[in-house]
């Protein structure tokens, strides 16, 4: 009977742990979400100090662009883009259309595929990846890389 009682606590323990880790996964991806839209709404309000709070201080942006034939490949510093951040001509308004996230311990992926709109207008397609790491203050986004689909 004992050992039964045992082997009924061990089940028990692991069940609650697995569940305990089930939901810590759940509520990091809902954050890395989050900053995914926080990072979109940036961009629409030109919005400096939420950019900054959700960006890693020495990240990238990596774009991959096909347009006629031809592929281009373009790196700036999360920092870089900063400088040329608030433009009133150019509102960008970016909308996920759908969203995968997998998280391996303090690094996730979340691939985000979007349409762009520049003040209203229509510019093309792709598919975001955002690499965020999880710091003391939460999660940051350390690197985007872009497709651009016209």
């Amino acid at each position: 009977m004992k050992m039964n009682k045992n082997l009924f606590i061990i089940v028990l323990l692991t069940f609650n742990l697995k569940s305990f880790a089930q939901e810590k996964q759940q509520r990091d991806k809902k954050e890395i979400l989050q900053k995914v839209q926080q990072f979109f709404d940036a961009l629409e309000t030109q919005d400096t100090v939420l950019y900054k709070s959700i960006l890693l201080k020495d990240g990238q942006t990596w774009a991959i662009s096909e347009k006629d034939g031809t592929v281009k490949y373009s790196m700036r510093q999360f920092s870089d883009r900063l400088k040329t951040f608030i433009n009133p001509a150019s509102i960008i308004q970016e909308k996920t259309l759908s969203s995968k996230v997998m998280i391996h311990k303090r690094i996730a992926m979340a691939w985000v595929p979007y349409t762009l709109d520049i003040s209203g207008k229509f510019s093309h397609t792709g598919v975001d990846v955002f690499t965020l790491l999880k710091t003391s203050e939460g999660w940051k986004i350390s690197t985007l890389a872009f497709t651009m689909d016209y």
